[in-house]
């Protein structure tokens, strides 16, 4: 046997081999039709978009999704609203690059088509607009996925019609279809050089004609190795431009959004296979940046801020009930759109294509204060969505309402001695309700206010919890949801903010001092330093008061947009409580945030904990933070890694209460709250403690 000679297999090694190859291929087809499954669950979410918001929003783009589901579902609000921005963001770009290049031929490329009508969609709309476009489209997706969507569509005479004329397909290139205005392909991407033939034989020779590629969320399940080769292939087309809707770990793997989301498609056996090389809006702008000269990159929830006009989103609005906005931002910051191209720069479509780079926050720690979880406590009764919450005793916080399948109007307590987490039955009944408070004014009597039913539907009633029984007051002047409320005195509540936005300007007051010895409510002048803009009507703002001061930090208005405030108001209680004055006393990115709780940890320092913000999400050393009213200095409390990887918390619709142990010493419990991440399913916190 010479050194370059291999040596021959025995029976049994051959038979093993064989076994091995036969395995890795049984292997690889399973993979392949685990990522293809992901297709029926997409387009079955799209179909409701279709019936709910296009239908309404732009009839002329037609039905499409009829003909590819045979029996549609109503999604969730939250779900249907994250669907329609991420089609409506492809639509856009698509849209944008061809106005962006009137009187040309243009190529729009599908990898991974799945069962997608965005052909059907677009070539319906320019001619029912009458608009002289010359589009071609080109699907492509696994061979054995474009089978079925050939028979779909051969059953269809509506889309035969819009396609145009067909011709005899190049079967040898795996052509399934070769019409007009339309062309399906079969192609495993990953096989690179196939692709390359196909496209060369399909858009090669047009070198005037302007390509474009949209990849949504299709690459993402390839490897990296198998993914960049067909952007880089793509990339030396003339007049590229390459679209890619992907998934990215904002605040790495260990969010509790982003375990969710991971999980997701592990289970389903079609993990996510380029996040983790490129988990950034950064990484991602690197990556395209190595085959095409220009890239920008945008999240979603950008996208809807800057693609999405003031007139659509009013329209949008109108469409269904919908309060979900913590979820649908969090769900859109971990979704980009990467815009690439190899033609000239007024070729982009963002006026500022800088803004990718990231928020960064670089706090010292605070090392006062110190988030644990308590092991203990059995969180499943906890498992609520904006539920209202309150301390009850120096070591018991009641937890009341909140939303679980259905809006509850059930109470809980938290025993902070033993970790013992149980239900509690008063008498009187309150009826079911979420985003309403729950404010303890002494250690036997609180006050709940408001709150909501459905979307839209603020309540005004009041009740007192007076040692164990529920009593019903005097109604508030107007109805108030994700409003905030504060003690003021042992009978005293200071309601603010949460008006429906049509009442803001109608004469309810944005403060009032509900007395519950008297039953009525008074409203408070507010009186500004200055020359200070107005307070505006937030909600889900958070708010703490010492009782000489209090302050008032995030919180969101405008909610078809919405705006979120970035300012601390410091407030005092006029002397005869009818009036309230305001101080703005900071500003800054780090205080945007929709749904935080404050509580006073010493006599002029707060921490903040938790909340949403539209400008990037809250990493460890940024999600809670002290802050020092008279010094404004700033510090991080650390979330430890052990936390993090066992109960990462997502601070949405959560509560807070201040306990006491028998040494006086003082922690904050932080209780309930959750989400629904998109359609991977809905993820709860833990029990936890910021020891002071």
């Amino acid at each position: 046997m010479t050194a370059k000679s291999k040596p021959e297999l025995d029976a049994s090694q051959l038979a093993r081999q064989r076994k091995k190859i036969e395995k890795d291929r049984r292997r690889k087809q399973y993979d392949d039709l685990q990522v293809q499954g992901t297709n029926n669950s997409s387009i079955v979410s799209k179909r409701s978009v279709e019936m709910l918001y296009t239908n309404k929003l732009e009839p002329e783009m037609g039905e499409w999704f009829k003909h590819f589901v045979k029996k549609g579902k109503r999604r969730s609000p939250a779900i249907n609203r994250g669907y329609w921005i991420r089609m409506e963001t492809i639509k856009q770009m698509v849209t944008r690059i061809i106005k962006n290049n009137p009187n040309k031929k243009v190529h729009i490329i599908n990898l991974g088509c799945g069962f997608d009508p965005l052909p059907f969609q677009l070539l319906s709309l320019s001619k029912n607009k009458g608009e002289n476009v010359d589009l071609h489209f080109i699907d492509i997706d696994y061979p054995d996925l474009v089978q079925n969507k050939l028979k779909m569509i051969y059953d269809s005479p509506e889309i035969l019609e819009v396609i145009g004329e067909l011709q005899n397909p190049e079967k040898d290139l795996g052509l399934f279809i070769s019409a007009e205005k339309y062309k399906l392909v079969g192609c495993d991407l990953k096989d690179t050089t196939r692709y390359q033939k196909q496209l060369d034989y399909l858009v090669g020779t047009s070198s005037d004609s302007i390509k474009i590629f949209v990849a949504e969320v299709s690459l993402a399940y390839m490897k990296p190795e198998f993914a960049d080769p067909v952007i880089d292939y793509s990339s030396r087309v003339s007049n590229s431009h390459f679209l890619i809707l992907e998934q990215i770990l904002p605040n790495t793997e260990f969010n509790a959004f982003a375990t969710k989301m991971m999980y997701h498609f592990n289970h389903l056996r079609s993990p996510l296979q380029c996040v983790q090389t490129y988990p950034l809006k950064e990484d991602q702008i690197t990556r395209f940046n190595r085959y095409y000269p220009l890239a920008e990159v945008r999240n979603l929830f950008e996208n809807w801020l800057c693609l999405i006009d003031d007139n659509m989103k009013e329209r949008v609005e109108h469409i269904e009930e919908f309060d979900e906005w913590e979820e649908f931002i969090i769900f859109c910051q971990h979704y980009v759109i990467v815009h690439a191209t190899n033609m000239k720069k007024d070729q982009l479509i963002y006026a500022d294509s800088d803004s990718h780079q990231a928020v960064s926050h670089d706090y010292d720690f605070d090392d006062n204060v110190k988030l644990t979880l308590d092991t203990r406590a059995n969180p499943e009764f906890l498992e609520l969505k904006f539920p209202a919450i309150t301390t009850i005793s120096g070591n018991q916080i009641l937890v009341h309402g909140g939303l679980r399948q259905t809006r509850s109007n059930l109470s809980y307590i938290y025993d902070s001695v033993n970790g013992n987490v149980s239900e509690r039955i008063f008498t009187g009944e309150v009826p079911p309700r979420m985003c309403h408070t729950l404010t303890a004014l002494s250690d036997t009597t609180c006050v709940l206010i408001g709150g909501r039913t459905r979307p839209g539907m603020a309540l005004n009633d009041t009740y007192k919890l007076q040692g164990d029984e529920w009593v019903k007051l005097k109604d508030i002047p107007n109805g108030r949801c994700r409003h905030a409320a504060t003690r003021l005195s042992e009978s005293e509540v200071l309601i603010f903010g949460g008006l429906p936005e049509n009442k803001e300007h109608c004469g309810a007051s944005l403060f009032e001092v509900y007395d519950i010895n008297m039953e009525e409510s008074r409203p408070l002048k507010i009186v500004q330093n200055g020359s200070e803009a107005t307070i505006a009507n937030l909600k889900s703002c958070g708010i703490a008061y010492n009782g000489q001061y209090g302050l008032i930090i995030g919180g969101m208005e405008k909610e078809t947009v919405p705006t979120v405030n970035n300012q601390i108001y410091k407030f005092t209680i006029g002397e005869d409580r009818s009036s309230i004055h305001i101080t703005s006393v900071a500003q800054g990115d780090v205080w945007m945030r929709i749904g935080s709780q404050v509580q006073f940890v010493g006599e002029n320092k707060v921490v903040v904990i938790g909340g949403i913000s539209p400008r990037h999400v809250f990493s460890n050393f940024s999600n809670i933070v002290t802050y020092n009213v008279e010094t404004q200095e700033i510090r991080c409390v650390e979330i430890p890694e052990s936390i993090t990887k066992t109960s990462p918390p997502i601070f949405i619709g959560f509560g807070s209460g201040v306990l006491v142990d028998e040494k006086g010493r003082k922690s904050i419990a932080l209780l309930g709250g959750g989400a629904v991440c998109y359609s991977f399913g809905s993820c709860y916190n833990g029990v936890y403690r910021l020891e002071l």
